[in-house]
């Protein structure tokens, strides 16, 4: 029974040890793919939130030209979707700043934000579509965005 006893109790170490390890390689794992990644999803709220605060945010609008005139976030810059790879570096010229970026619904804002990654950008987050931010908009609203 004592040999029993050392044996479960080796095992039982062993197995702790090994979880242990094993869930910190996860989260290495983990952490080098957002470094890779260099962005992640940010929520309207934790935009606004940090706006309010006077956190110093470039808000990104990579829809066309009639989508932002139509209604966007107030003081977003609008670098359309199609012309991000050659007019970012001219307009986004601190590639360290917190830019957040989005478009109608979300699809064109995730390619946006891919495309200012591979350009260098390290502080990104994708807000999505402007479907969703609930805040007040700027711009003509007699047209549909």
């Amino acid at each position: 029974m004592d040999k029993t006893f050392k044996l479960v109790l080796l095992l039982l170490a062993i197995s702790l040890i090994a979880f242990f390890l094993l869930g910190c390689a996860k989260q290495a794992a983990k952490s080098d793919n957002e470094k890779l990644t260099g962005y992640q999803k940010i929520t309207p709220v934790v935009v606004k939130e940090r706006l309010d605060k006077g956190e110093k945010l470039i808000i990104v609008d990579v829809r066309t030209k009639e989508e932002y005139d139509s209604g966007h976030i107030a003081n977003s810059l609008l670098i359309p979707y199609d012309e991000i790879e050659k007019k970012a570096p001219a307009l986004l010229t601190d590639k360290n700043a917190a830019i957040i970026v989005y478009c109608r619904t979300g699809r064109r804002s995730a390619d946006a934000v891919q495309k200012l990654e591979s350009l260098g950008y390290t502080n990104l987050r994708d807000l999505g579509g402007i479907l969703s931010w609930p805040y007040e908009i700027e711009g003509d609203f007699e047209g549909h965005f």
